[in-house]
């Protein structure tokens, strides 16, 4: 697959396409049933690309269990087009309606844990890691408004307080071409010891720190390597640790298509756990007042989550103040 390179920005900054600026994510599938081999690749690579890993159809049936919801508050235009092409509605009810209820269930959707929570997923970790895995409690369905990205950063200050033998799933829920805004990673950023010694060491929480830069040029530039992504297809996954510099492009579709997509985590059962996404209430993990997982950009630089968590009243509505960019 051949990636196109135009109009490629993230985070509102163009992005360069040259050969040593952006490339290709490499397909590791065909590794598959070779353990050593996956080890071997991630370590050196940060990341697996498994191409068709999901049947397509179960991928689709999540896809529409979860757009139908956001169709039900009015933020995918179910009238005038077809639901599964996800296009954004240009008007939307949800600030009416009880956010905290409305977030839980699309992350206990039967379809929706039928990818996330499939026995091929956990069997390929049980694999990779040694032994029996299990993924979080808290899961990450993520839906992507036209002009919308995911700022820059490693999962490792946000996910790694009971362990660093955790990894990251990015399940495309649906096709996800570059226009679109799918994830893309900085090529062996996993490898650069002194951010692994500093930012990778922190805890996002207790220091109340924002994303990692806003700059994705001269990050790169300062970082070395190149960004990658690529077509995304529904069946595919991304899997990677928790020092791999990553972030998104923006959604730029032409037509007002939403990307839908999956952040899970997995890790060994019998390492510990992290509590702010594991056990009985997992539902406001960064504490404080009540917030519902809601990603669309807010102001400030995500020092206190406000690009991913939302506020909510005392009856789950959403605090329009901080709301989603949904025009």
């Amino acid at each position: 697959m051949t990636v196109t390179t135009t109009l490629l920005s993230s985070n509102a900054t163009a992005l360069g396409t040259g050969a040593d600026e952006f490339g290709e994510l490499q397909d590791a599938s065909h590794l598959l049933g070779c353990t050593e081999d996956l080890r071997a690749h991630m370590a050196k690579e940060g990341y697996l690309l498994l191409r068709g890993f999901f049947d397509r159809d179960v991928v689709l049936a999540a896809r529409e269990e979860i757009l139908f919801k956001f169709a039900v508050v009015g933020e995918i235009d179910s009238i005038g087009h077809p639901l599964m092409d996800g296009i954004v509605s240009s008007q939307t009810y949800i600030d009416q309606v009880n956010l905290l209820a409305f977030t839980e269930s699309l992350r206990r959707g039967l379809a929706y844990s039928n990818v996330v929570e499939s026995p091929k997923l956990l069997a390929f970790f049980n694999d990779f890691l040694g032994g029996p895995a299990r993924s979080f409690d808290f899961r990450w369905p993520r839906f992507m408004r036209p002009g919308e990205a995911t700022g820059i950063h490693c999962d490792g200050p946000y996910i790694t307080r009971g362990t660093r033998n955790v990894w990251s799933a990015w399940i495309p829920l649906g096709d996800v071409p570059l226009s679109n805004g799918p994830i893309m990673v900085l090529e062996r950023s996993h490898l650069h010891e002194q951010l692994r010694n500093t930012y990778g060491k922190r805890d996002a929480d207790r220091e109340k720190m924002g994303w990692l830069s806003d700059d994705p040029v001269g990050l790169r530039e300062r970082l070395g390597g190149r960004w990658l992504s690529t077509d995304f297809e529904a069946g595919d996954v991304l899997l990677f640790g928790p020092d791999l510099v990553h972030a998104s492009l923006d959604n730029n579709s032409v037509d007002g298509r939403c990307r839908l997509s999956s952040d899970t985590r997995y890790q060994l059962a019998s390492d510990p756990l992290d509590d702010r996404y594991n056990g009985d209430d997992t539902s406001n993990p960064h504490g404080g007042a009540p917030r519902v997982f809601l990603p669309g950009k807010a102001p400030g630089n995500n020092e206190d989550f406000q690009d991913e968590w939302k506020p909510v009243d005392e009856r789950g509505r959403l605090l329009r103040t901080n709301g989603p960019t949904t025009e």
